[in-house]
């Protein structure tokens, strides 16, 4: 039997160009802000997340792998929908075609950008075809004003602000952003209540916000932000080589940190896009064997040899299975690097904690952040 995910999932809709991706990203980092839990999934297979607006333009560039929809890619992108554990903002990709629109009928709500008429009316066809609840309808612009017809029912008007190299909100983008809030907020703690309750059972069960609490570092009303330094105290408060269940929004090295910190007993994440409750697959050293859904390429540098991951296009959903990693040099730091799943991360933490320094490559810095040292 069928059971009907009733958390929202709102599809950002429209043609290439539009501001989709923009007004997405804003979206995201509002709700945040606000503290509203949700996942932002990049439906378009062009590499581009957060980071493509917060990073300098080299990094961009570097980091940016354009791939094209493939059967596997809608599969992974439904099960993505189907399963999602929070509310959910789906950016499309501009020019769907084909089995592409059954991620349209996945979805529960729409905002309907558009450019030009012409675009504004094909996109409109598809849209009235889906069942989707529609909360706004806005041509963008690159100049402002903002304008906003006075009528009930979805938004209608246009929206300015959408620009890449400089994304900022407007008074069309606040009054969007108000019923996506609307549409996405719970109760307090109801969603997150739901999940610890799946949580692993026998395992010490922490929150990230419980860790910033304890260290004194979370302000009310405020996004919690770690650095490095913060790390020696987490470790402290965690028991060495024991299990631990870690759940809540924080950077993939804190979640690196300690999985390496209690290996080699198991470690446990809550991966709410596609398999909740989760240990990191084992991490197989020395191997010369492909993994199937994506790359990791060691680069050597004088002092560090950095661990690059690559997605292979066909798989945007990755499947936790056994890691490969290839020969590397014991004598340097292993920096991983790359746009991987937080899952990933903490696996190949548990499995080179044996090196003596393990990083990460933080894009929208360029910092290298030490997380362990054996």
């Amino acid at each position: 039997m069928t059971i009907t995910n009733l958390l929202p999932a709102i599809l950002v809709a429209g043609p290439p160009h539009s501001g989709k991706s923009v007004l997405a990203y804003l979206l995201s980092q509002r709700l945040r802000e606000a503290r509203v839990p949700h996942i932002l999934l990049r439906a378009a297979p062009d590499g581009e997340g957060d980071w493509s607006y917060e990073s300098p333009e080299e990094v961009r560039v570097r980091q940016r792998q354009k791939g094209a929809y493939t059967a596997d890619l809608i599969e992974d992108l439904l099960q993505a929908i189907r399963s999602r554990g929070l509310p959910l903002l789906v950016d499309i990709g501009g020019r769907p075609r084909d089995t592409q629109f059954r991620l349209f009928d996945a979805c529960t709500h729409v905002i309907h950008l558009w450019r030009e008429v012409d675009d504004r009316q094909e996109w409109a066809a598809w849209l009235e075809e889906r069942s989707l609840i529609p909360i706004a309808s806005l041509h963008t612009q690159l100049e402002p004003p903002d304008s906003l017809e006075p009528i009930t029912g979805p938004l209608r008007g246009v929206i300015t602000g959408l620009d890449q190299a400089n994304p900022q909100g407007g008074v069309a983008f606040e009054r969007v952003f108000e019923r996506v809030q609307g549409i996405c907020s719970y109760p307090p703690g109801a969603l997150e209540a739901e999940h610890l309750r799946r949580a692993p059972q026998g395992v010490a069960l922490l929150t990230v916000p419980q860790l910033a609490e304890t260290l004194g570092i979370s302000q009310p009303d405020q996004r919690l932000h770690w650095e490095p330094e913060h790390l020696p105290g987490l470790r402290e408060l965690v028991p060495t080589g024991e299990s631990l269940a870690l759940y809540g929004s924080g950077p993939v090295w804190l979640y690196a940190a300690l999985a390496a910190h209690v290996a080699p007993a198991p470690f446990y994440l809550f991966d709410a896009r596609y398999y909740g409750w989760m240990a990191p697959p084992p991490v197989i050293l020395d191997s010369n064997q492909a993994n199937a859904e994506f790359k990791l390429a060691a680069r050597l540098g004088v002092k560090d040899v950095r661990l690059k991951f690559e997605r292979r296009q066909a798989h945007y959903v990755l499947t936790p299975l056994p890691v490969h990693v290839p020969p590397l040099p014991s004598d340097r730091r292993v920096i991983l690097d790359g746009p991987m799943p937080v899952w990933l991360f903490a696996a190949l933490a548990q499995g080179l904690r044996g090196r003596s320094v393990l990083a990460t490559f933080e894009p929208r810095t360029g910092r290298i952040i030490t997380f362990w040292k054996a």
